[in-house]
């Protein structure tokens, strides 16, 4: 009768644990697609943090601007205005080919502007914990970063931090605005 009782409970435990992960699913923002997790080490203390009251949000209506300025060009727009944002896949960090030329031409922006830091912001949807968004964003700003130092700027005119889904451009629950907040925003300063 004893054998009975506990091969019924170990039966019963097996049931349970395999039922509650059978509906969880691993996926990896690196690509990798062979099951294994790649590590990985995130180093907080490199992110630069921006107090509230020095914010430097978009106001809602403005548009990200795609205005390329060539060496040597001046420019009649704001600073907040000639650095254009970059975009991301759904979970992913990895740099798309349409925001090469926008990252060229934010190059070309700051080796003209050498006095200024630009300050990388990580972005994402509200999908996701908010934790993981915070290193989802963290990743995307470091890659956005490390794309820049590879075009030569200098790392020490780059900034990153991270909001992950705090600070939506957009609001509504779609796909389209969703793609809105997966992004690198940069702001001159």
């Amino acid at each position: 009768m004893d054998r009975r009782v506990i091969s019924l409970y170990l039966s019963l435990t097996l049931i349970l644990l395999f039922a509650g992960c059978a509906g969880k699913s691993v996926s990896s923002s690196s690509g990798d697609q062979s099951g294994r997790a790649k590590a990985e080490t995130i180093q907080p203390d490199a992110i630069k943090t921006v107090p509230p009251e020095q914010s430097f949000d978009r106001p809602a209506d403005s548009v990200p601007s795609n205005r390329s300025l060539e060496p040597g060009a001046t420019s009649d727009i704001t600073d907040i205005n000639a650095l254009s944002d970059v975009f991301f896949d759904y979970d992913r960090f990895q740099i798309r080919k349409d925001a090469m030329p926008l990252l060229d031409a934010n190059a070309r922006w700051i080796r003209t502007n050498g006095s200024k830091t630009v300050l990388i912001e990580g972005h994402c949807d509200e999908r996701g914990t908010v934790a993981y968004n915070l290193v989802l964003g963290e990743k995307r700003a470091r890659a956005a970063k490390q794309y820049l130092q590879d075009l030569g700027i200098p790392a020490s005119q780059l900034q990153i931090t991270s909001y992950g889904e705090a600070r939506p451009f957009c609001t509504q629950q779609n796909e389209d605005c969703y793609q809105q907040n997966r992004r690198a925003h940069f702001v001159a300063r």
